[in-house]
């Protein structure tokens, strides 16, 4: 890497919940995306009820892991662990700022309430990746409405007993052929 070359910085909120992992695994494949990234690992401790050695060994042992699956895929990066006392929000937004950071990736849920994600939002100076757990199948949808979208390869997307006057799909873009279908 050259000299003059700046590393994509981003800063990873942990909450060391076991929702943490999939904070770390959509943060490094952000990292991914870039030649030389620059990791920020950051826990927050809210309270001085718990040991900070012990916190600081729960953190390393949750993104350790994670950290020599990524080595696999490059080796230009690197990567910092913080710890810090106060409000997750504040203390994160003020470590991206302090380290120029060009991301955020925080997740949306674990110890915190759920507004954590709109404050860090509010005040983020970059981009900032909010990572939520993905929704629930919806079962509700029928069945042959699906298989229709599927087998027409998205030509049709209702079977006849749903196809109403007012759903009107949008054609789609083919990019690969970079024509329009109708």
């Amino acid at each position: 890497m050259d000299a003059r070359t700046r590393r994509y910085r981003i800063v990873i909120g942990v909450d060391l919940t076991e929702y943490s992992h999939m904070v770390i695994e959509h943060a490094l494949d952000q990292a991914t995306h870039h030649a030389a990234p620059e990791l920020h690992f950051l826990h927050v401790k809210e309270t001085r009820r718990r040991d900070m050695r012990e916190v600081s060994e729960r953190l390393a042992a949750t993104v350790y892991p994670a950290l020599q699956v990524f080595n696999q895929h490059g080796t230009n990066w690197r990567a910092r662990l913080h710890l810090r006392r106060g409000k997750p929000d504040q203390q994160i937004t003020m470590l991206a700022a302090d380290v120029l950071a060009d991301m955020i990736v925080i997740g949306q849920f674990g110890l915190h309430r759920r507004s954590l994600p709109r404050r860090v939002l509010t005040a983020a100076v970059c981009p900032t990746l909010i990572v939520g757990m993905p929704h629930a199948l919806d079962t509700r949808q029928c069945f042959e409405c699906a298989a229709i979208r599927e087998d027409s390869d998205g030509a049709r997307w209702f079977c006849d007993d749903h196809q109403v006057k007012h759903h009107a799909v949008s054609p789609m873009t083919v990019w690969t052929g970079g024509s329009l279908m109708h």
